[in-house]
């Protein structure tokens, strides 16, 4: 496996670096996480498999700040604009296995590892319907 570190140029191969969080999940609440965290000058990589409920969301009234509403396209573009203006990072990809040692914990992606402080699990929901008979 391959450690990975982040620069601005992306992952790099040093195996030393550990950042301050590792939030699964890019929607609203990854996402604002990782605002939170960019502003007071936490490192941490958002990772996303694009797979989330938002985006599907035509209007949303129940959001502060847009009494008119706001689509989960724009809203989840919004919040990612931000982000990147703190310098925060989206990566594509998901997480396989995630294991603590010591003082941080290990996170795969594939053939790619690294290493964080936190871990933030921010992975929305899943509809499960229950069984329903004759329904």
């Amino acid at each position: 496996m391959m450690r990975l570190r982040l620069t601005n140029q992306g992952w790099t191969g040093d195996p030393e670096e550990v950042i301050d969080c590792l939030i699964v999940g890019g929607g609203p609440a990854g996402l604002t996480t990782a605002i939170y965290l960019s502003r007071f000058l936490r490192s941490c990589v958002v990772f996303d498999t694009a797979a989330g409920r938002a985006a599907s969301i035509p209007r949303s009234h129940n959001l502060p700040g847009f009494p008119g509403g706001i689509s989960g396209v724009t809203f989840l573009a919004r919040l990612q604009a931000q982000l990147h203006e703190y310098g925060g990072t989206i990566q594509s990809g998901e997480i396989d296995a995630i294991v603590a040692s010591g003082d941080h914990f290990s996170a795969s992606c594939g053939l790619n590892v690294m290493y964080a402080r936190t871990v933030v699990l921010a992975t929305g929901v899943v509809n499960r319907r229950p069984e329903m008979p004759d329904a």
